[in-house]
């Protein structure tokens, strides 16, 4: 048991070390979260293995978990302060949710998959974390039933973003994600300040679209 704890700890070390840094994850709270939430308690039994490794881990036929540096990039962007208030659209495995969760002071995870959401209450309950609740259901449903948020980071991309989501933003508050068409996405941040939105594309990225926001097929004649 003692063994495999240690290779367990040295996985993620290799992971910090060797994938985090050299993609510019420097935040040390971003890398203390990824130190301390079990990232292998989050992924199926079958991939355990592959838990802090750069693979896009299955969670069921058609959902794939991100990988660490995406996740990772994505809290080091939006810079989740301790007393925050946190939305994270496609929560998918819970992981990224529970990294936040450990960053700011309530999470809200929402994703359209139930099961996704009953296995990722059930090991947050687990490990002791009780500032996340989770919500299934479609976002563009039941986003004004969430409240306010500080920093809003959707897991998937969007061919571009909606300003409805702007209204649930506090002052100061963030949303992050994936913006534009294939081979021409940005990881974008979006600032509400004074009541306006800043608009602040920080990398290129691509990622595929969230459920929901598919591009509409153009048919050729």
């Amino acid at each position: 048991m003692l063994d495999n704890e240690l290779k367990i700890q040295q996985a993620r070390t290799n992971m910090i070390q060797q994938m985090l840094r050299p993609w510019n994850i420097l935040n040390q709270r971003v890398l203390e979260v990824f130190d301390v939430v079990p990232r292998n308690h989050f992924v199926p039994k079958e991939y355990e293995g592959l838990a802090f490794s750069e693979t896009r881990i299955p969670l069921n036929e058609t959902h794939l978990m991100l990988p660490p540096t995406y996740e990772g990039r994505f809290l080091q962007e939006i810079r989740i302060e301790d007393h925050e208030r946190v939305l994270i659209v496609g929560s998918g495995s819970g992981f990224l949710a529970a990294c936040a969760s450990r960053l700011g002071n309530e999470v809200v995870a929402v994703d359209i998959v139930e099961r996704f959401n009953v296995n990722a209450e059930a090991i947050t309950r687990e490990l002791g974390y009780t500032n996340i609740t989770y919500q299934t259901g479609d976002i563009r449903e039941i986003y004004e039933t969430l409240g306010s948020f500080d920093a809003i980071i959707f897991t998937g991309s969007l061919p571009e973003m909606p300003e409805a989501y702007f209204e649930l933003l506090n002052e100061k508050g963030r949303i992050l994600a994936t913006v534009g068409k294939k081979n021409a996405m940005h990881v974008t941040l979006f600032t509400k300040v004074a009541g306006e939105i800043r608009t602040e594309p920080v990398y290129e990225r691509d990622l595929e679209r969230l459920i929901g926001f598919e591009d509409k097929a153009v048919f050729e004649f």
